[in-house]
């Protein structure tokens, strides 16, 4: 990073990092994260606008920030919500890890429209699966932990983590379009 950057980066840190700690305590973030999601909207600001923002007008700057801030609050908000903690060892659970799919995926039906039948043929589809792959699908994708995690709760690889992940995709991706064709 020249100097030049570096000084305006203080600068913006300087300028708006009380309004975004306002901001941010506002929507109820906790006190001891609105430090974190500070630190990473200025991080992804200048991950993304470092070399073009020093041009930009003030009103600019600060709409940007608080945009970035918005949305790390909002992702605050989904993670909380998606690590429920539920085991995968015990099959009585299933019903359990479905309802928190079925969760996950209304919150998306506004904008997805998946109905009840599509919804139950993929909770059909996740229970016929592999045990190798409906453990990573439950962990990764319906309980949203971290890549890394599921590769360590599960003792595979990364590499075996998202050829697994690709493959419940695609899987996933072919019963919706199968099912779409059917209507």
């Amino acid at each position: 990073m020249h100097q030049e950057q570096k000084e305006l980066l203080q600068e913006l840190y300087e300028t708006y990092q009380k309004p975004l700690r306002l901001a941010a305590l506002s929507t109820r973030v906790p006190a001891s994260e609105v430090d974190d999601i500070i630190q990473d909207t200025f991080v992804a600001f200048m991950y993304s606008y470092g070399d073009e923002f020093s041009e930009w007008s003030v009103i600019r700057r600060k709409g940007t920030l608080m945009r970035i801030l918005k949305n790390r609050c909002h992702d605050y908000f989904r993670r909380l919500d998606r690590h429920k903690e539920v085991s995968i060892d015990d099959e009585d659970d299933f019903q359990t890890q479905m309802e928190i799919l079925e969760s996950q995926i209304k919150r998306d039906v506004s904008h997805n429209m998946i109905e009840e039948e599509e919804l139950g043929k993929i909770r059909e589809s996740i229970r016929e699966m592999s045990s190798a792959l409906r453990d990573v699908a439950i962990l990764y994708m319906i309980e949203g932990r971290p890549r890394q995690q599921v590769c360590e709760i599960l003792g595979i690889s990364d590499s075996v983590c998202r050829m697994r992940i690709s493959r419940i995709r695609s899987y996933i991706r072919n019963l919706l379009k199968d099912m779409d064709q059917q209507s």
